[in-house]
């Protein structure tokens, strides 16, 4: 399913920096050939990541779309 900026997203749970966490959609990232058929997303988060929480790194990271699950599903 393809997301829009502004949508609510959860990280699937095999994600090991920020499994089962919500994030909202910044920017759709045109499709590239080496990414394979895959859309691309910037992620917002509102925290840092659970294992790391005094550290402002990784507060915008890049999502294929197999990875996200749309809010409350």
């Amino acid at each position: 399913m393809q997301h829009h900026v502004g949508d609510v997203v959860r990280i699937r749970k095999d994600d090991p920096l920020r499994g089962g966490e919500t994030a909202t959609i910044q920017e759709v990232l045109p499709q590239r050939q080496e990414s394979g058929c895959f859309r691309e997303y910037v992620v917002a988060f509102n925290e840092p990541p659970r294992r790391a929480r005094h550290s402002e790194r990784f507060m915008f990271c890049i999502y294929r779309e197999e990875q996200l699950a749309e809010e409350g599903r």
